[in-house]
């Protein structure tokens, strides 16, 4: 299908369907005045993460515990787990609410939902500094890139319009096309760590035009779900390696990588 099609269906869907009139995870009929398009019970039934936090990747610690990481951070530096992020920040666990907006979003052609997202996050940043300390704490927002039939087939790449939504009010700039998904990998559900890291290997490439931008950059990246991390390790360690020009010159990798979703899977301990 092609985009302008599927952007008519859309636009013809609003106009029967308006967007503001339902809430973004359950559906449920409400009004454009709800906070972030939850109706009452899924705002009351989101898992918002104010609770213990692991200090690395921000996932929530469950209340047995007591360390201040979890066990994917605990283990890093050991084998071949190590963290290539700086730090984390999550919105909220990835519950029931949370799974079906990440649903309707990506799947559901509710690309709306993005800009509420991207709010989402936002307010998140701004929970830990003031809007005037976020907007000079990067140099670049960075979305992380699906792989191009994958676009293709869903219209648009759902962390990019997250990743602008809160750039625009963070006031920083956002390099919706620094990186390339640059082949297909297998779904990360069922993998353990070392499978995933495998999976994910060499799937994140920078764009040739735009290796200069990331020398010295503090960068943060933007994504739906963090689970493992596996992920956000691969693109962070390609972001910090350091490059040779075609001159033969050697430049610096990004000097900061950090990643901030809306939703992080709790503390689980794998082997």
């Amino acid at each position: 299908m092609t985009n302008w099609i599927r952007k008519a269906g859309a636009a013809a869907l609003d106009l029967i369907y308006p967007p503001g009139l339902y809430c973004i995870s359950c559906g449920k009929i409400t009004d454009a005045s709800r906070t972030y398009g939850l109706c009452n019970d899924c705002m009351a039934a989101a898992g918002w993460n104010t609770g213990r936090r692991c200090e690395k990747c921000d996932r929530p610690l469950s209340d047995n515990d007591l360390g201040p990481l979890c066990f994917s951070c605990r283990e890093s530096g050991t084998g071949n787990r190590t963290r290539a992020f700086n730090k984390g920040y999550a919105c909220a666990h990835y519950g029931s609410v949370e799974r079906a907006v990440i649903f309707a979003f990506k799947y559901g052609s509710r690309s709306d939902i993005g800009d509420i997202l991207g709010e989402i996050l936002y307010d998140r940043m701004i929970s830990e500094c003031s809007p005037d300390e976020l907007a000079g704490m990067y140099d670049m927002v960075v979305p992380v890139p699906v792989y191009a039939e994958k676009r293709k087939k869903r219209g648009y790449n759902h962390a990019a319009i997250m990743a602008e939504s809160f750039a625009k009010r963070a006031g920083v700039r956002c390099e919706s096309e620094l990186l390339i998904r640059s082949k297909s990998t297998k779904p990360m559900k069922g993998l353990g760590p070392e499978e995933r890291k495998a999976n994910i290997a060499g799937a994140f490439i920078v764009r040739e035009r735009k290796m200069e931008k990331i020398s010295g950059a503090r960068i943060l990246l933007v994504d739906d779900i963090f689970t493992t991390g596996a992920t956000i390790d691969e693109i962070a360690g390609l972001l910090k390696s350091s490059w040779i020009d075609p001159e033969g010159r050697k430049h610096k990798g990004a000097s900061c990588v950090d990643f901030l979703a809306y939703a992080a899977a709790g503390d689980m301990v794998v082997s």
